[in-house]
Protein backbone atom coordinates (compact mmCIF):
# COMPACT_ATOMS: atom_id res chain seq x y z
CA UNK A 1 0.00 0.00 0.00
CA UNK A 2 1.35 3.42 -0.96
CA UNK A 3 1.93 5.66 2.02
CA UNK A 4 -0.10 8.89 1.99
CA UNK A 5 1.74 12.13 1.42
CA UNK A 6 2.79 14.08 4.52
CA UNK A 7 1.23 17.44 5.22
CA UNK A 8 2.78 19.94 2.80
CA UNK A 9 4.42 23.20 3.99
CA UNK A 10 1.64 25.43 2.57
CA UNK A 11 -0.89 23.74 4.84
CA UNK A 12 1.35 24.24 7.88
CA UNK A 13 1.67 27.92 6.92
CA UNK A 14 -2.10 28.21 6.59
CA UNK A 15 -2.50 26.68 10.06
CA UNK A 16 -0.05 29.20 11.51
CA UNK A 17 -1.97 32.07 9.92
CA UNK A 18 -5.31 30.70 11.17
CA UNK A 19 -3.88 30.44 14.70
CA UNK A 20 -2.58 34.00 14.48
CA UNK A 21 -6.00 35.25 13.41
CA UNK A 22 -7.89 33.38 16.12
CA UNK A 23 -5.38 34.41 18.80
CA UNK A 24 -5.69 38.06 17.76
CA UNK A 25 -9.48 37.75 17.88
CA UNK A 26 -9.20 36.50 21.46
CA UNK A 27 -6.85 39.27 22.52
CA UNK A 28 -3.46 37.50 22.50
CA UNK A 29 -0.20 39.06 21.36
CA UNK A 30 1.54 35.72 20.82
CA UNK A 31 1.08 31.97 21.15
CA UNK A 32 3.60 29.44 22.40
CA UNK A 33 2.88 25.78 21.76
CA UNK A 34 4.75 23.41 24.07
CA UNK A 35 5.14 19.68 23.51
CA UNK A 36 6.76 16.59 24.92
CA UNK A 37 7.90 14.18 22.23
CA UNK A 38 10.35 11.27 22.39
CA UNK A 39 7.58 8.66 22.04
CA UNK A 40 4.90 10.38 24.13
CA UNK A 41 2.56 11.01 21.24
CA UNK A 42 -0.20 12.27 23.52
CA UNK A 43 1.75 15.49 24.22
CA UNK A 44 3.31 16.34 20.86
CA UNK A 45 0.21 17.49 19.04
CA UNK A 46 0.27 21.28 18.68
CA UNK A 47 3.92 21.74 17.72
CA UNK A 48 3.66 18.89 15.21
CA UNK A 49 0.35 20.16 13.81
CA UNK A 50 1.72 23.69 13.38
CA UNK A 51 5.20 22.93 12.04
CA UNK A 52 5.62 19.20 11.35
CA UNK A 53 8.40 19.03 13.95
CA UNK A 54 8.89 16.08 16.30
CA UNK A 55 11.95 15.25 18.39
CA UNK A 56 12.77 11.62 19.15
CA UNK A 57 15.06 12.50 22.04
CA UNK A 58 13.45 10.96 25.16
CA UNK A 59 13.06 12.95 28.33
CA UNK A 60 16.08 12.93 30.63
CA UNK A 61 15.99 14.55 34.05
CA UNK A 62 17.23 18.15 34.20
CA UNK A 63 20.91 18.70 34.96
CA UNK A 64 21.57 22.22 36.22
CA UNK A 65 23.97 24.14 34.01
CA UNK A 66 23.83 21.47 31.29
CA UNK A 67 20.30 20.84 30.03
CA UNK A 68 16.65 21.26 30.86
CA UNK A 69 13.44 19.87 29.29
CA UNK A 70 15.12 17.40 26.94
CA UNK A 71 12.63 15.66 24.69
CA UNK A 72 10.53 18.82 24.56
CA UNK A 73 9.94 21.34 21.78
CA UNK A 74 8.13 24.62 21.29
CA UNK A 75 6.68 26.72 18.51
CA UNK A 76 6.32 30.47 19.00
CA UNK A 77 3.74 32.24 16.82
CA UNK A 78 3.68 36.00 17.49
CA UNK A 79 1.00 38.34 16.22
CA UNK A 80 3.58 39.74 13.83
CA UNK A 81 7.03 38.42 13.08
CA UNK A 82 8.62 35.06 12.42
CA UNK A 83 7.35 31.67 13.50
CA UNK A 84 10.09 29.98 15.53
CA UNK A 85 10.64 26.33 16.35
CA UNK A 86 12.62 25.63 19.52
CA UNK A 87 14.37 22.27 19.12
CA UNK A 88 16.35 20.30 21.68
CA UNK A 89 18.70 18.70 19.16
CA UNK A 90 20.59 19.48 15.98
CA UNK A 91 19.65 16.08 14.57
CA UNK A 92 16.90 17.42 12.36
CA UNK A 93 14.30 15.46 10.48
CA UNK A 94 13.70 15.57 6.75
CA UNK A 95 11.66 17.48 5.73
CA UNK A 96 12.69 20.39 7.89
CA UNK A 97 10.24 22.01 10.32
CA UNK A 98 7.96 24.56 8.65
CA UNK A 99 9.04 27.77 10.37
CA UNK A 100 10.86 31.01 9.69
CA UNK A 101 13.65 30.18 12.09
CA UNK A 102 14.85 27.19 14.09
CA UNK A 103 16.58 27.62 17.43
CA UNK A 104 18.50 24.64 18.82
CA UNK A 105 18.91 24.85 22.58
CA UNK A 106 19.90 22.60 25.46
CA UNK A 107 17.33 24.58 27.44
CA UNK A 108 14.10 24.90 25.41
CA UNK A 109 12.39 26.69 28.30
CA UNK A 110 14.89 29.56 28.29
CA UNK A 111 14.96 29.65 24.48
CA UNK A 112 11.16 29.88 24.29
CA UNK A 113 11.15 32.70 26.85
CA UNK A 114 13.85 34.63 24.98
CA UNK A 115 11.96 34.23 21.70
CA UNK A 116 8.72 35.46 23.27
CA UNK A 117 10.51 38.40 24.89
CA UNK A 118 11.90 39.47 21.51
CA UNK A 119 8.43 39.21 19.98
CA UNK A 120 7.00 41.49 22.67
CA UNK A 121 3.45 41.45 23.88
CA UNK A 122 1.89 41.17 27.30
CA UNK A 123 -0.76 38.50 26.79
CA UNK A 124 0.54 35.11 25.66
CA UNK A 125 -1.51 31.97 24.98
CA UNK A 126 0.03 28.66 26.00
CA UNK A 127 -0.88 25.44 24.19
CA UNK A 128 0.08 22.11 25.75
CA UNK A 129 0.62 23.45 29.25
CA UNK A 130 -0.04 20.03 30.79
CA UNK A 131 3.39 18.99 29.51
CA UNK A 132 5.13 22.00 31.03
CA UNK A 133 6.52 21.08 34.45
CA UNK A 134 5.69 23.53 37.25
CA UNK A 135 9.33 24.52 37.74
CA UNK A 136 9.66 25.22 33.99
CA UNK A 137 6.46 27.28 34.02
CA UNK A 138 7.89 29.37 36.87
CA UNK A 139 11.11 29.86 34.93
CA UNK A 140 9.11 30.97 31.89
CA UNK A 141 7.19 33.52 33.96
CA UNK A 142 10.37 34.83 35.58
CA UNK A 143 11.92 35.50 32.18
CA UNK A 144 8.81 37.35 30.95
CA UNK A 145 8.26 40.14 33.50
CA UNK A 146 5.11 42.08 32.81
CA UNK A 147 3.65 39.40 30.55
CA UNK A 148 0.77 37.07 31.41
CA UNK A 149 0.87 33.50 30.13
CA UNK A 150 -2.60 31.95 29.86
CA UNK A 151 -3.29 28.28 29.12
CA UNK A 152 -5.77 28.13 26.25
CA UNK A 153 -5.74 24.76 24.48
CA UNK A 154 -9.12 25.65 23.01
CA UNK A 155 -7.36 27.80 20.41
CA UNK A 156 -5.82 24.79 18.71
CA UNK A 157 -8.73 22.44 19.37
CA UNK A 158 -11.07 24.81 17.53
CA UNK A 159 -8.79 24.75 14.49
CA UNK A 160 -8.00 21.03 14.58
CA UNK A 161 -11.57 19.71 14.87
CA UNK A 162 -12.30 19.57 11.12
CA UNK A 163 -9.67 17.69 9.16
CA UNK A 164 -8.35 18.83 5.78
CA UNK A 165 -8.32 16.41 2.81
CA UNK A 166 -4.61 15.56 3.35
CA UNK A 167 -5.33 14.88 7.02
CA UNK A 168 -8.26 12.68 6.06
CA UNK A 169 -5.99 10.65 3.79
CA UNK A 170 -3.53 10.15 6.64
CA UNK A 171 -6.33 9.13 9.02
CA UNK A 172 -7.65 6.61 6.48
CA UNK A 173 -4.20 5.09 6.14
CA UNK A 174 -3.70 5.02 9.90
CA UNK A 175 -7.09 3.39 10.44
CA UNK A 176 -6.37 0.72 7.84
CA UNK A 177 -3.04 -0.03 9.50
CA UNK A 178 -4.69 -0.27 12.90
CA UNK A 179 -7.26 -2.70 11.55
CA UNK A 180 -4.55 -4.91 9.99
CA UNK A 181 -2.55 -4.86 13.20
CA UNK A 182 -5.59 -5.78 15.26
CA UNK A 183 -6.38 -8.63 12.87
CA UNK A 184 -2.84 -9.93 13.31
CA UNK A 185 -3.19 -9.78 17.09
CA UNK A 186 -6.51 -11.61 17.10
CA UNK A 187 -5.11 -14.28 14.77
CA UNK A 188 -2.29 -14.82 17.28
CA UNK A 189 -4.75 -15.17 20.18
CA UNK A 190 -4.99 -18.95 20.25
CA UNK A 191 -4.97 -21.30 23.26
CA UNK A 192 -1.43 -21.56 24.60
CA UNK A 193 -0.25 -18.20 23.23
CA UNK A 194 0.67 -15.61 25.82
CA UNK A 195 -0.79 -12.15 26.15
CA UNK A 196 2.68 -10.81 25.35
CA UNK A 197 2.79 -12.79 22.09
CA UNK A 198 -0.56 -11.32 21.07
CA UNK A 199 0.80 -7.85 21.79
CA UNK A 200 3.95 -8.60 19.79
CA UNK A 201 1.90 -9.57 16.72
CA UNK A 202 0.15 -6.20 16.78
CA UNK A 203 3.30 -4.17 17.35
CA UNK A 204 5.15 -6.06 14.60
CA UNK A 205 2.45 -5.24 12.05
CA UNK A 206 2.51 -1.55 12.96
CA UNK A 207 6.29 -1.15 12.86
CA UNK A 208 6.70 -3.20 9.65
CA UNK A 209 4.45 -0.69 7.87
CA UNK A 210 6.45 2.29 9.15
CA UNK A 211 3.91 3.16 11.81
CA UNK A 212 4.66 4.10 15.40
CA UNK A 213 3.18 2.05 18.26
CA UNK A 214 1.74 4.39 20.87
CA UNK A 215 0.12 2.01 23.30
CA UNK A 216 -1.67 -1.29 23.76
CA UNK A 217 -3.69 -2.38 26.77
CA UNK A 218 -4.69 -6.03 26.89
CA UNK A 219 -6.43 -8.19 29.46
CA UNK A 220 -7.92 -11.66 29.46
CA UNK A 221 -9.93 -14.27 31.36
CA UNK A 222 -11.33 -13.18 34.73
CA UNK A 223 -9.12 -10.06 34.49
CA UNK A 224 -10.66 -8.94 31.18
CA UNK A 225 -12.75 -6.43 33.13
CA UNK A 226 -9.58 -4.42 33.84
CA UNK A 227 -8.03 -2.02 31.36
CA UNK A 228 -4.73 -3.86 31.69
CA UNK A 229 -2.73 -5.69 34.34
CA UNK A 230 -0.57 -3.73 36.75
CA UNK A 231 2.62 -5.44 37.77
CA UNK A 232 2.96 -9.21 37.65
CA UNK A 233 5.48 -11.17 35.57
CA UNK A 234 5.69 -8.43 32.92
CA UNK A 235 6.31 -5.67 35.45
CA UNK A 236 4.64 -2.44 34.32
CA UNK A 237 3.75 -3.76 30.87
CA UNK A 238 0.11 -3.57 29.82
CA UNK A 239 0.02 -7.34 29.21
CA UNK A 240 1.46 -10.41 30.91
CA UNK A 241 3.19 -13.66 30.00
CA UNK A 242 0.07 -15.55 31.03
CA UNK A 243 -0.94 -18.24 28.51
CA UNK A 244 -4.43 -17.92 27.04
CA UNK A 245 -6.88 -20.76 27.58
CA UNK A 246 -9.81 -21.93 25.49
CA UNK A 247 -12.92 -20.02 26.51
CA UNK A 248 -11.06 -16.97 27.86
CA UNK A 249 -12.50 -13.56 27.11
CA UNK A 250 -9.79 -11.36 25.59
CA UNK A 251 -9.96 -7.60 25.07
CA UNK A 252 -7.48 -5.34 23.32
CA UNK A 253 -7.37 -1.56 23.00
CA UNK A 254 -4.62 -0.41 20.63
CA UNK A 255 -3.43 2.98 19.47
CA UNK A 256 -0.58 4.09 17.27
CA UNK A 257 0.16 6.42 14.38
CA UNK A 258 1.09 6.61 10.74
CA UNK A 259 2.45 9.87 9.39
CA UNK A 260 1.74 11.42 12.80
CA UNK A 261 -2.01 10.68 12.69
CA UNK A 262 -3.54 8.20 15.11
CA UNK A 263 -5.59 5.06 14.96
CA UNK A 264 -7.43 3.94 18.10
CA UNK A 265 -9.53 0.79 18.11
CA UNK A 266 -10.62 -1.97 20.45
CA UNK A 267 -11.83 -5.51 19.93
CA UNK A 268 -12.88 -8.43 22.13
CA UNK A 269 -13.28 -12.13 21.49
CA UNK A 270 -13.47 -15.54 23.08
CA UNK A 271 -10.29 -17.57 22.65
CA UNK A 272 -10.42 -20.92 20.87
CA UNK A 273 -14.18 -21.46 20.63
CA UNK A 274 -17.48 -19.67 19.98
CA UNK A 275 -18.82 -17.60 22.89
CA UNK A 276 -21.36 -19.10 25.26
CA UNK A 277 -24.70 -17.33 25.73
CA UNK A 278 -23.51 -15.03 28.51
CA UNK A 279 -20.33 -14.09 26.66
CA UNK A 280 -22.27 -13.50 23.44
CA UNK A 281 -24.66 -11.11 25.17
CA UNK A 282 -21.71 -9.13 26.53
CA UNK A 283 -19.94 -8.99 23.17
CA UNK A 284 -23.09 -8.02 21.29
CA UNK A 285 -23.81 -5.22 23.77
CA UNK A 286 -20.54 -3.41 23.07
CA UNK A 287 -20.61 -3.96 19.30
CA UNK A 288 -24.26 -3.06 18.73
CA UNK A 289 -24.26 0.09 20.87
CA UNK A 290 -21.11 1.45 19.21
CA UNK A 291 -22.52 0.61 15.76
CA UNK A 292 -25.67 2.58 16.59
CA UNK A 293 -23.55 5.62 17.44
CA UNK A 294 -21.58 5.27 14.21
CA UNK A 295 -24.79 5.25 12.18
CA UNK A 296 -26.04 8.41 13.91
CA UNK A 297 -22.74 10.27 13.36
CA UNK A 298 -23.78 12.54 10.48
CA UNK A 299 -23.39 16.25 9.73
CA UNK A 300 -25.91 18.41 11.56
CA UNK A 301 -26.66 16.20 14.56
CA UNK A 302 -25.20 16.95 17.96
CA UNK A 303 -22.74 14.68 19.72
CA UNK A 304 -25.28 14.53 22.54
CA UNK A 305 -27.73 12.85 20.14
CA UNK A 306 -25.04 10.34 19.15
CA UNK A 307 -24.28 9.47 22.77
CA UNK A 308 -27.95 9.16 23.70
CA UNK A 309 -28.54 6.77 20.80
CA UNK A 310 -25.66 4.61 22.04
CA UNK A 311 -27.24 4.62 25.52
CA UNK A 312 -30.63 3.57 24.10
CA UNK A 313 -29.21 0.57 22.26
CA UNK A 314 -27.10 -0.48 25.24
CA UNK A 315 -30.14 -0.27 27.54
CA UNK A 316 -32.12 -2.51 25.17
CA UNK A 317 -29.38 -5.15 24.94
CA UNK A 318 -29.78 -8.63 26.37
CA UNK A 319 -26.79 -7.96 28.64
CA UNK A 320 -28.39 -4.83 30.16
CA UNK A 321 -31.74 -6.58 30.57
CA UNK A 322 -30.05 -9.33 32.58
CA UNK A 323 -27.48 -7.26 34.49
CA UNK A 324 -28.71 -3.66 34.40
CA UNK A 325 -26.93 -0.75 32.73
CA UNK A 326 -23.20 -1.27 33.21
CA UNK A 327 -20.89 1.21 34.87
CA UNK A 328 -19.17 3.51 32.38
CA UNK A 329 -15.38 3.68 32.85
CA UNK A 330 -15.49 6.95 30.85
CA UNK A 331 -18.11 8.59 33.09
CA UNK A 332 -20.87 8.30 30.48
CA UNK A 333 -18.83 9.47 27.47
CA UNK A 334 -18.83 7.40 24.29
CA UNK A 335 -15.60 8.57 22.73
CA UNK A 336 -13.57 11.52 21.54
CA UNK A 337 -12.04 13.34 18.64
CA UNK A 338 -8.93 11.88 17.04
CA UNK A 339 -6.24 13.32 14.79
CA UNK A 340 -2.67 14.00 15.91
CA UNK A 341 -3.85 13.16 19.45
CA UNK A 342 -6.81 12.05 21.51
CA UNK A 343 -8.69 15.32 21.60
CA UNK A 344 -12.01 17.10 22.01
CA UNK A 345 -14.86 17.05 21.25
CA UNK A 346 -16.14 14.36 23.62
CA UNK A 347 -19.14 12.24 22.70
CA UNK A 348 -21.17 12.96 25.80
CA UNK A 349 -24.97 12.81 26.29
CA UNK A 350 -25.03 16.49 27.25
CA UNK A 351 -22.87 17.72 24.38
CA UNK A 352 -24.29 20.40 22.10
CA UNK A 353 -21.36 20.21 19.67
CA UNK A 354 -22.75 19.93 16.15
CA UNK A 355 -21.18 17.25 13.99
CA UNK A 356 -19.51 18.67 10.87
CA UNK A 357 -18.19 17.08 7.72
CA UNK A 358 -14.47 16.42 8.12
CA UNK A 359 -14.58 15.60 11.83
CA UNK A 360 -12.97 12.34 12.90
CA UNK A 361 -14.07 10.64 16.12
CA UNK A 362 -13.43 7.41 17.97
CA UNK A 363 -16.62 5.81 19.34
CA UNK A 364 -16.08 3.24 22.08
CA UNK A 365 -17.53 1.27 24.96
CA UNK A 366 -15.87 -0.91 27.58
CA UNK A 367 -17.97 -3.01 29.93
CA UNK A 368 -16.48 -4.30 33.14
CA UNK A 369 -18.08 -7.61 34.13
CA UNK A 370 -16.18 -9.05 37.12
CA UNK A 371 -16.64 -12.80 37.29
CA UNK A 372 -17.48 -13.03 33.60
CA UNK A 373 -14.64 -10.87 32.33
CA UNK A 374 -15.14 -7.79 30.22
CA UNK A 375 -15.46 -6.56 26.65
CA UNK A 376 -14.63 -3.48 24.61
CA UNK A 377 -15.30 -2.25 21.10
CA UNK A 378 -14.08 0.92 19.37
CA UNK A 379 -13.96 2.29 15.84
CA UNK A 380 -12.54 5.45 14.27
CA UNK A 381 -15.09 7.24 12.09
CA UNK A 382 -14.65 10.03 9.55
CA UNK A 383 -17.73 12.20 9.02
CA UNK A 384 -18.44 12.70 5.31
CA UNK A 385 -21.25 14.26 3.32
CA UNK A 386 -22.33 10.75 2.34
CA UNK A 387 -22.44 9.55 5.95
CA UNK A 388 -20.06 7.99 8.45
CA UNK A 389 -16.96 6.27 7.07
CA UNK A 390 -15.48 3.65 9.41
CA UNK A 391 -11.70 3.83 9.15
CA UNK A 392 -10.98 0.82 11.35
CA UNK A 393 -12.98 -1.89 9.63
CA UNK A 394 -14.74 -4.15 12.15
CA UNK A 395 -13.32 -7.58 12.88
CA UNK A 396 -15.58 -10.51 13.74
CA UNK A 397 -16.04 -11.13 17.44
Amino acid sequence: MTAPAPIAPPEHRARQQALRALAHERGYDAVVAWSRCGGTQDHHADVYWLTGFYTHQPFVGDLAGRWRATGHAAAVVPAGGPVTVIADTEQRQDPQPVADEIVVAADPVAAAAETLARAGGRRIALLGGEALAARWARALDERLPGATVIEDDGLAWALRAVKSPPEQALLRAAGALGARAMAAALAAAVPGATEAEVAAALVTEVTAAGGAPFGLVLSSSAWAHTLAPSGGPAGAAAYTTRALREGDLLRLDAYGSLGGYLFDLARSRVVGRPPDDEQRALLEAVVDSVAAGVERLRPGVTLGEVARRCDEVLAASAYARDHGMPHSPMDGAWGHGIGVSFEPPWIDPGSEVVVAEGMCLAIELRIEAPGLGGAQYEDDVLVTGAGPEVLTQPQAT
